[in-house]
């Protein structure tokens, strides 16, 4: 089961764009990875343990 859902927010907290705050878009379950788009022109995938759920 995945950890994430498509449409979740969350943080990264991986050692690529750490801090930043995206929406899962895709999931690649066979390959453990999460698409997260940050803004309108980046995104890119991570593993489970690159991200945690965002709250305000």
């Amino acid at each position: 089961m995945a950890a994430f859902a498509i449409g979740d927010t969350v943080q990264i907290t991986g050692d690529v764009m750490t801090g930043n705050v995206g929406t899962v878009v895709h999931i690649d379950s066979g390959r453990g990875r999460y698409l997260v788009r940050v803004d309108a022109v980046t995104q890119n995938y991570f593993s489970e343990d690159d991200l945690t759920l965002f709250s305000s």
